[in-house]
């Protein structure tokens, strides 16, 4: 395996996946997990309460392993069907660190499902807040002076100290379901917001508006095997990800699949093998690995995800209860 220049470990990355155009920094800002159709809510606000009763799902990545800054996520949902007001409800928390980018966020949602002769239809927006920190003394540049307790950059760019801003996000979202298809449509950072860090030179994010797309289809092939095939697909307008995935569930208990990530000859990315079982009625478990088919995978030994997901199997809040009419003569 090739070795990196240790004088580099900690920026490298933070130089592959951001440049620096006038005082704004711009680069890769949402995560990429293997799992998609395990979470369905996670990228859509639009799905909450398709598992029909409380639904709670986190995920762990450690991605690109041994590179020196790889990214690290970790996300948890939670949605519920809200009878009474026809739709469906919920939130998330995650974070999410990239070299010397740290990203902490929270959202909460709310869905209106429309009933039609051929399926559910739905329509979602979530809001909530997004903080992000950059560390700048963990930088080093190539004409940057570094002995002891000193960080000098000499770049007029890069900060020497820790930042951290805040802004809202929002998110919108469409989603059909029927028996046999699903697929939905979002829209996360509607309003692209820009943070500002509190650092000496007021670092600025600009967070980019991403578009996803996801579609998924059942097929039964008999009374213990079923297979969904499904594609994913993100957009910043700029650069486009693709994951090609089929899924299989076995007796209803163990379920896998495959997945290859890559739109073009320049965004070939990886081959994602997972597995999970249903370990209870209410709690499943899943593993997934990575194998890097880019260039990196010359300084990664690949990428590791867990997803649990846990469903309370009940009926929560039904709508209101029937008037009750009391008749004396019962």
């Amino acid at each position: 395996m090739q070795k990196i220049d240790t004088r580099y470990r900690l920026p490298i990355l933070s130089f592959l996946l951001i440049w620096v155009v006038t005082n704004q920094i711009i680069g890769q800002q949402a995560p990429q997990y293997t799992m998609n159709m395990l979470d369905k809510y996670r990228n859509n606000p639009a799905y909450g309460g398709m598992d029909a009763s409380l639904s709670v799902t986190g995920a762990l990545k450690s991605q690109w392993e041994i590179f020196p800054g790889a990214p690290k996520f970790q996300h948890i949902t939670a949605h519920m069907p809200l009878y009474i007001a026809s739709g469906g409800v919920g939130v998330q928390f995650y974070h999410d660190q990239i070299g010397v980018e740290e990203s902490v966020g929270f959202q909460a949602s709310y869905n209106y499902v429309f009933e039609t002769s051929f399926g559910i239809l739905s329509a979602g927006f979530s809001a909530g807040l997004l903080q992000k920190r950059i560390d700048g003394g963990k930088l080093r540049t190539r004409d940057g002076i570094y002995e002891g307790n000193t960080i000098i950059h000499n770049d007029p760019i890069l900060s020497s100290t820790i930042g951290s801003g805040m802004a809202p996000t929002t998110s919108l979202g469409v989603y059909f379901a029927n028996d046999f298809l699903e697929a939905g449509i979002a829209i996360d950072q509607l309003v692209s917001p820009t943070i500002t860090l509190n650092n000496a030179e007021e670092t600025s994010f600009k967070v980019k508006r991403t578009i996803s797309a996801f579609a998924e289809y059942g097929y039964t092939v008999n009374d213990w095997l079923q297979l969904y095939p499904s594609l994913f697909v993100k957009t910043d307008g700029i650069q486009t990800q693709l994951d090609v995935s089929t899924r299989f569930d076995y007796q209803t208990i163990y379920f896998g699949g495959l997945t290859f990530r890559g739109y073009s000859q320049a965004t070939i990315d990886a081959l994602a093998f997972f597995v999970g079982a249903r370990v209870s009625q209410k709690v499943s478990l899943a593993y997934g690995y990575d194998i890097t088919l880019s260039r990196l995978r010359n300084y990664t030994e690949g990428t590791h995800e867990i997803v649990v997901h846990y469903n309370i199997g009940k009926t929560i809040g039904v709508g209101k209860p029937e008037r009750i009419i009391y008749n004396p003569r019962y």
